[in-house]
């Protein structure tokens, strides 16, 4: 591993010569689990690994690939991939970038410990991955995957000296921050904030600003706070009641933009008997949410533009499928599904549940925009179905690795399509679990359905582009029409700051400090 001393003794360095540059201190609404960046694929992780280190491709502000680390790819057969990749890039300790450190990370994927979102499904279809030469790679499938590009450019590239059994601690603690990102880590004080500083040897347009302190604010109004005050010069994910304030005020800017994060309902489709579901009297009953009648019934029974409207005050689009338009896989006029209490009633009570049941909803209460508002909403609305709903909500950080461990029966989940196609998503959050092949691993609640496995298997391997798009749209029906998961909005994105600020926003989740200047 490189020198604990050597990376202190340039970090230091660099300090000491940015005491007078610009700097920049942005609230963040979720904090990540981890420092490493293939610890989690889940947003939080990913934002914050942007800022320190890259990846093979990247998207633009319409979600559009773009050569980034690598340069260009082809393929030499159906199973063989060459990748050239740019020269002239170094990472933040001053070592060359080159093919070596992209064989390292391959590598390093599955010795990643305790993952609650790992990066396996990326790397499932390599056999093997060779340096031809300084940068070149060689990369040989076990299937054909005419876009393995997108699967191993979700990766981001560590240097090879790192050892394969680095820990996540030795990223969290600094040592392991090595990147060839625009910012190099200085601190991550847990619960507060992470602190960076400018990379001195980015390849790339170098940032505005020199120093950048990401402040970790979950608390909604408490983020507001900060930013009237001044203590931060930005903040992300507004709440909702508080646009209309922000927005009027002179002194602020306010940025808002449609995002690819769904928000949907996962349900336990797969158990004979799920935790929190019971007859009304408490006693056991078969897990009702196997019968997709009563998934459609559910379904019939929240009212989508309501809860656009009301809960999250128009910053939600409300959907019946995974995409919103303009991304790969959107189906043109597929229905966004309307309530209609009684067609659910009788739906319930065709699958024998017509006197109800009783189920505890689950959610997070510090993700996503007003999660917690929304899930009350959702048992409020369930309700008027005849049965009999709480809700338990818990912080982020507990909530997750409950539902990786499929604690829960009905709970919020969000999923953002980052590659501006919903192949990733259908297949992860979608397709019948199997670890070994990396389908599934989101599928938090084992919905399985032959055909739907089917027709996204036959678009992962379609290298047409018309016919490829056409599998997604089929395999997106072949769910929705399943009720496989409950689509209920795609999440606005907001931001506010100080006047003087210039902010490029696009359909992308994160707050990058490269994108910001003045």
């Amino acid at each position: 591993m490189k020198s604990i001393l050597t990376t202190s003794l340039l970090l230091s360095s660099i300090l000491a010569t940015s005491v007078q540059a610009a700097s920049l201190t942005l609230g963040i609404a979720a904090e990540q689990p981890s420092m490493d960046p293939h610890y989690s694929r889940t947003s939080p992780n990913q934002a914050t690994a942007s800022q320190f280190f890259e990846r093979l491709v990247r998207y633009d502000q319409d979600m559009r690939m773009q050569p980034h680390l690598a340069e260009s790819w082809r393929q030499l057969d159906l199973l063989t991939w060459e990748i050239k990749l740019r020269q002239g890039v170094k990472f933040s300790d001053g070592s060359d970038f080159d093919a070596a450190d992209v064989v390292y990370t391959v590598k390093r994927i599955p010795q990643v410990q305790n993952s609650p979102a790992s990066f396996d499904s990326d790397v499932a279809k390599i056999i093997s991955i060779e340096a031809k030469d300084a940068h070149t790679l060689v990369i040989k499938l076990s299937e054909a995957s005419p876009r393995f590009i997108k699967e191993i450019g979700n990766l981001y590239i560590l240097p090879s000296e790192l050892a394969l059994d680095v820990s996540s601690d030795d990223f969290n603690n600094g040592p392991a921050m090595i990147g060839t990102g625009p910012y190099q880590f200085v601190e991550w004080r847990r619960g507060e904030f992470v602190k960076a500083v400018r990379n001195p040897h980015y390849w790339g347009k170098q940032p505005h600003f020199d120093e950048v302190t990401f402040r970790f604010i979950t608390n909604g109004a408490s983020r507001v706070a900060s930013l009237l005050s001044g203590s931060v010069d930005m903040i992300e994910d507004i709440p909702t009641q508080d646009l209309p304030n922000l927005q009027s005020k002179a002194e602020l800017q306010v940025w808002q933009k449609a995002s690819a994060r769904l928000i949907y309902l996962h349900m336990d489709s797969n158990r004979e008997q799920t935790p929190f579901i019971t007859a009304k009297d408490g006693s056991a009953i078969n897990n009702p949410l196997r019968d997709a009648r009563v998934r459609q019934a559910l379904s019939l029974l929240i009212d989508r533009q309501a809860i656009s409207e009301r809960i999250m005050r128009g910053a939600a689009e409300p959907t019946g499928q995974f995409v919103p338009a303009g991304l790969e896989g959107f189906i043109d006029n597929f229905p966004v599904p309307q309530a209609n209490v009684e067609q659910a009633k009788a739906l319930l009570a065709e699958a024998g549940y017509g006197d109800g049941f009783k189920m505890v909803l689950h959610s997070s209460n510090n993700r996503y925009q007003n999660d917690a508002q929304v899930i009350q909403a959702v048992a409020q609305l369930l309700s008027r179905g005849g049965l009999e709903v709480a809700v338990e909500v818990m912080p982020a950080n507990v909530y997750f690795k409950r539902a990786s461990a499929l604690d829960f029966s009905m709970f919020l989940m969000g999923f953002g399509s980052s590659t501006g196609s919903s192949l990733r998503g259908l297949n992860q959050v979608l397709h019948s679990y199997d670890k070994d092949l990396g389908h599934g691993l989101f599928n938090r609640g084992r919905y399985s359905n032959s055909e739907f496995d089917r027709v996204i298997e036959s678009a992962e391997q379609e290298a047409d582009p018309a016919q490829h798009e056409e599998l997604l749209q089929l395999a997106t029906q072949v769910a929705m029409e399943d009720y496989g998961i409950l689509p209920l909005y795609f999440e606005k994105q907001t931001w506010a700051a100080r006047q003087g600020l210039i902010f490029e926003t696009g359909r992308q989740e994160a707050t990058l400090a490269a994108d910001i200047r003045q």
